[in-house]
């Protein structure tokens, strides 16, 4: 006589169970941050602005040039900045704490906090 632990359809639902705790864990609130998570801007080291990266907007930030900041599902990047070489563009999007990305011409830096 074999002893089974599962019948094929409790393996079945345990898999599919384990499969969707996984998914709720590991994914992030929907593509979105949860609302502690921020991006805290600065101009020459004093802090201008805290955005909230949960929602979905444009930012426009006069440091000695104006640049724009653009966050969507909950990251951040500079967007159109009116420097010369356009590296912080190049940084692209940020969104985990402690990254930051830098304008060095417009005196400009957000960091995730």
């Amino acid at each position: 006589m074999e002893l089974k632990l599962f019948h094929k359809k409790e393996l079945l639902i345990l898999i599919s169970l384990s499969l969707l705790l996984i998914l709720l864990i590991y994914l992030p609130h929907g593509g979105r941050r949860p609302s502690g998570v921020k991006a805290v801007v600065s101009y020459k080291g004093e802090i201008i602005a805290e955005l909230p990266l949960n929602e979905d907007n444009d930012y426009t930030i006069k440091g000695d040039l104006t640049a724009t900041l653009e966050v969507r599902n909950g990251r951040i990047r500079f967007v159109n900045s009116l420097c010369p070489d356009k590296i912080c563009e190049a940084f692209g999007w940020i969104g985990e704490p402690g990254e930051s990305a830098i304008c060095a011409p417009a005196k400009l830096a957000v960091q995730i906090v």
